[in-house]
């Protein structure tokens, strides 16, 4: 009821919900505004309204509704007592007073909220009431932009796109309209004898008629263009035929350009040589039979069945000159033909080969201008790279720590071309030979680096083992290479691709720390320059002296230089006269040379080979060539002997030199100090020096040493 919600809504009553029919307060017989102020002005004790409101019986604050008047009859007792009525009566009418001036408090106290809300309905109220008048006013305008502008817009792209399509359609029936008059201009073209341009058109006929084949009066087209197509290369073989007795340029030209245009000129090739071979009998039976006929005096038909051989006895001795005479003549045509044949292609193939050669040639240039420029680089070069350019700022925003960073910096380059070493450039069979490998500086480098930054696990005994953990802190793991990297392979030139990838992203690492010392030096403290210029005197600038004994290992492994040793043991030098012939072991080192270089290729076609890393590479080779031959020859002595070698080592570099076009290996004989000259032999290769002590002589011009 009213009185309940008002009630639970003031918070009255003991129980969670209550009721106002404990002060006979029904649903809508709530005070008005001035009987609240009437109350609410009459003096009361809040305590002992409280204490009144206590009083009121439970069953009062009950939410099942219940009859008041009831409920209290039913209390009354069997015999009434009016004095106990009337107590009773204003017991209740206490009870009323305290529940109603309550009320009223709390209403009066809640009345500025209410009117605050009440105002905040009405705003909203206000404003609803607008929004649906500007909803209204949108509405209409969208049905009037949509009557006057929608429709006929829409309409009109509708429209467009209708007229594109048919656009489309219009050029389609036009293509198909021209293909169908194709036929009569093909003919033409055929009897015109314009083969390539029949062929030629033929095709984007062809062409065109794969793009339209959704519509049906194609199919039929397409069928019609293959049986042209078949029928001009029948008319090109009759073409072809007619060159061998009377050859035209002009004609012959036009039929060659028709076969490459069909893609088929090796298919011309066969059939101009079966045509040659036939006009060739053709000619000659006709002329034989001529003179057999003429001789017999009848043209009986059995000497046209006889076989040529057959036929040729038949003619008399009296005609013989004659048809021999007129037999070379029609030969003469014949060939005659044949020779322009060949003077077409010939001509012609020289063209050809030319103007391929100018076009691989510019490809290959562009190609390489592209391809030599890139750099080669690991991914970890470009993750060091990423580290400096950090470290760069560091020092730039600390100044204090840019020596420690520059340190740091130098042991990461110094980890990274120890690593490089250690995986593709140690050897130690190779080593002890001393040819070719590191030089004094970089072995320094090494040393140095492996002794103060690598960690070799090596304690000496248990009292000095905390000096050594003390030491190791500073330290790093010996590095070790991936069990993926195969480097015993003989195919792979025993991982050439690898070892040039890791050494050339090295030497470019290198290169970018050169441009970067400028900008190292500005932020270093001027007493410790020193330990920069040190590190990029003895480290950055020995990163490419790791390609000599890096690419050594490849060059002394891909040629069998054993086998040539013994080959050259089992020569006999003890010879009383020069032979003009080198020994065999020479063709056996050049095909060791041959081999070294077509595997060289195929390295190459998966990895750049740059121009340094292919001079090491020959050089190494043709060195290690010419010490196996001193060696080789190194047990005997005496002039004879002298001079076959002599002959085998200049037929040795002369043949390479022919091989290999872009090697001079010429260079690298004799003094080795020198930079290498033009192409060909030093002057001491074309003579023939006095023999040495031990009577060996060399191209060089002096004994084996300096080799």
């Amino acid at each position: 009821s009213g009185g309940e919600l008002q009630l639970q809504g003031l918070g009255l009553g003991r129980a969670p919900e209550a009721s106002a029919s404990a002060v006979g307060w029904g649903a809508g017989l709530g005070p008005r505004h001035e009987e609240l102020r009437e109350l609410r002005e009459q003096p009361i004790d809040p305590q002992a309204q409280q204490e009144i409101i206590n009083s009121i019986e439970d069953v009062y604050f009950s939410t099942d509704s219940f009859d008041i008047v009831k409920y209290e009859m039913e209390k009354l007792p069997p015999v009434l007592n009016l004095q106990e009525l009337e107590a009773y009566r204003d017991k209740l009418k206490q009870q009323q007073a305290a529940v109603s001036k309550k009320v009223a408090d709390l209403i009066l106290e809640k009345q500025p909220a209410y009117v605050k809300e009440l105002e905040r309905v009405t705003s909203l109220q206000t404003g609803l009431q607008l929004a649906t008048v500007i909803c209204t006013n949108g509405r209409r305008h969208l049905n009037v932009a949509k009557e006057g502008f929608t429709q006929a817009s829409l309409g009109l792209l509708a429209n467009q796109r209708k007229r594109q399509l048919l656009v489309g359609l219009l050029k389609s029936l036009r293509t198909i309209k021209t293909l169908q008059r194709t036929d009569v201009r093909l003919s033409e073209m055929l009897e015109e004898e314009d083969y390539p341009g029949a062929i030629q058109l033929c095709l984007e006929c062809q062409q065109a008629a794969s793009t339209f084949r959704h519509y049906s009066c194609i199919s039929e087209l397409d069928s019609k263009l293959q049986d042209t197509l078949e029928q001009i290369e029948e008319q090109l073989d009759v073409a072809l035929s007619k060159i061998c007795k009377n050859f035209d340029v002009a004609h012959y030209t036009k039929v060659q350009q028709a076969y490459r245009l069909l893609g088929k000129t090796q298919t011309a090739m066969d059939q101009l040589h079966m045509h040659f071979t036939q006009a060739i009998h053709n000619t000659v039976f006709q002329v034989v039979l001529g003179y057999v006929e003429l001789c017999a005096g009848n043209t009986d038909t059995k000497f046209q069945k006889l076989q040529y051989k057959d036929l040729c006895t038949h003619v008399t001795a009296d005609s013989y000159i004659p048809c021999l005479a007129d037999l070379c003549k029609a030969l003469w045509e014949v060939m005659l033909s044949y020779y322009r044949t060949m003077e077409w292609h010939e001509a012609h193939d020289n063209e050809g080969v030319t103007k391929a050669e100018t076009l691989r040639s510019r490809k290959k240039s562009d190609y390489s201008l592209n391809k030599v420029n890139a750099p080669i680089l690991t991914n970890t070069t470009l993750n060091v790279i990423r580290l400096v350019g950090k470290y760069m700022q560091m020092m730039s925003m600390l100044k204090p720590i840019a020596f420690d960073v520059v340190h740091f910096l130098s042991q990461l380059f110094d980890y990274y071309l120890y690593a490089v070493y250690t995986f593709f450039g140690r050897n130690d069979s190779l080593e002890s030979t001393g040819l070719g490998l590191s030089s004094s500086r970089l072995r320094t480098t090494l040393n140095r680096i492996q002794e103060s930054l690598i960690d070799l696990e090596v304690c000496t005994d248990s009292t000095g083992a905390l000096t050594a953990g003390e030491e190791r802190k500073e330290k790093v793991p010996s590095p070790h290479l991936s069990h993926l990297v195969v480097l015993t392979s003989g195919d792979t030139l025993y991982g050439l691709a690898e070892r040039v990838v890791a050494t050339e992203s090295l030497v470019f690492l290198a290169e970018q720390f050169e441009f970067l010392q400028p900008h190292l030096d500005a932020v270093m403290p001027a007493a410790k320059k020193p330990f920069l210029q040190q590190f990029y005197s003895q480290t950055v600038s020995t990163a490419s002296e790791l390609r000599k004994p890096i690419y050594w290992i490849v060059a002394g492994k891909a040629i069998d230089y054993e086998q040539m040793l013994l080959l050259m043991a089992s020569v006999k030098w003890d010879v009383k006269e020069i032979m003009s012939q080198h020994n065999v072991y020479v063709d056996t080192l050049l095909k060791e040379f041959e081999q070294f270089n077509r595997r060289l290729g195929e390295v190459s076609k998966r990895v750049r080979i740059p121009l340094p890393v292919s001079n090491i590479l020959w050089e190494h080779c043709i060195r290690l060539a010419n010490r196996t031959i001193v060696e080789g020859g190194g047990g005997q002595s005496g002039q004879p002997r002298g001079a076959l070698m002599q002959l085998d080592f200049q037929q040795f570099l002369m043949k390479l030199e022919k091989s290999q076009a872009h090697l001079n290996p010429w260079a690298w004989i004799g003094d080795h100090s020198n930079p290498p000259g033009p192409r060909g032999p030093p002057e001491g290769a074309r003579r023939a020096p006095d023999p040495g002590p031990r009577g060996l002589v060399w191209p060089g011009g002096g004994p084996r040493g300096q080799l």
